[in-house]
């Protein structure tokens, strides 16, 4: 019989932590600023075993695991570490970041979502135990609806601009301007873009992401974005940039159209939107590549792994 663990944490990615909560074991989350967290804000169903809660009334729980996340600072978990009634609890460092953070010396376990990071920066933490967890997703939810698609392309990138050094704007401008109106973003904090629809809840996403013809992906140094996996758990064809070890998993002209530059993005897209064929060839292998390596089943279990190595 699995153990039922409590677990302290912060809120900062709603969508990887949806799938993350469905581990089942009994969270308390807080904002980074140690407010109450607003679940109804996710764009997601709420999980019913999460208690969103104020940090000063997490302090007065038992704690067996504190989740360690980017953003948090070593003086927040100290200060929270500390003031727990019953134990000081071991951490998880929750690694989603292409250049390592720092973590508390308490720190047992490091989760990291691409396996080539691991491998490149595991060497500058001796004492923790390392495991690759890429994101994983339920099928039954980010499914390929056989919607018919629209001919257009669609990326995302929240904050796009802002993040030019991480999700490649400059890329995915040029290759907006030259498609002349098929092109479309979904994310929050675009308003600027002309092309911006806004971003939405997971029901409203799944349509969206049924809708288009195909997905371009322009990331440069983002170890792997979850907007990629889930354009292909809901079967759209894909154009992607190629590092951080994607190609594992994703090969040219196999399930996706490699491209590295501009140019070539604009021809991968071109070539999918000029073929039917093409488009439901690569429909039906990014989704049967999504359910061999990002299913929410193996996703649990290796975070149940986690838990009982962090506190064996």
């Amino acid at each position: 019989m699995v153990r039922q663990y409590k677990i302290a944490d912060w809120l900062v990615h709603g969508g990887h932590q949806y799938e993350f909560f469905k581990t089942g074991h009994d969270f308390y989350c807080t904002n980074p600023d140690g407010s109450e967290p607003d679940p109804r804000s996710l764009g997601r169903p709420v999980n019913k075993n999460v208690n969103y809660m104020k940090q000063n009334s997490m302090q007065e729980k038992r704690v067996d695991i504190i989740i360690i996340r980017a953003g948090i600072g070593h003086k927040g978990y100290k200060r929270l570490r500390e003031k727990f009634a019953f134990n000081k609890p071991p951490g998880i460092a929750v690694m989603q970041t292409f250049l390592p953070y720092q973590i508390p010396g308490w720190t047992k376990c490091i989760v990291w979502n691409s396996e080539f990071c691991m491998n490149k920066y595991k060497a500058d933490f001796p004492k923790q135990k390392h495991f690759y967890i890429p994101h994983g997703f339920d099928p039954d939810e980010f499914k390929n609806m056989n919607l018919r698609r629209n001919g257009k392309m669609l990326a995302a990138g929240s904050l796009f601009k802002q993040r030019e050094r991480v999700l490649g704007y400059s890329e995915w401008r040029w290759v907006a301007d030259q498609l002349r109106g098929k092109s479309r973003l979904i994310g929050h904090g675009n308003d600027d873009e002309p092309e911006s629809i806004g971003s939405f809840e997971l029901k409203n996403l799944v349509k969206i992401y049924n809708k288009y013809s195909v997905f371009l992906n322009t990331t440069t140094r983002s170890a792997m974005p979850r907007t990629r996996a889930e354009a292909m758990m809901c079967g759209m064809p894909l154009v992607t940039t190629s590092n951080f070890g994607i190609d594992k998993y994703l090969k040219n002209n196999k399930n996706c159209i490699v491209a590295n530059t501009k140019e070539d993005m604009l021809s991968g897209i071109k070539k999918i939107l000029s073929s039917k064929s093409l488009q439901d060839d690569l429909s039906i292998k990014s989704r049967e590549t999504a359910i061999e390596h990002f299913h929410i089943n193996d996703y649990l279990s290796r975070w149940e792994e986690v838990f009982e190595a962090c506190l064996r």
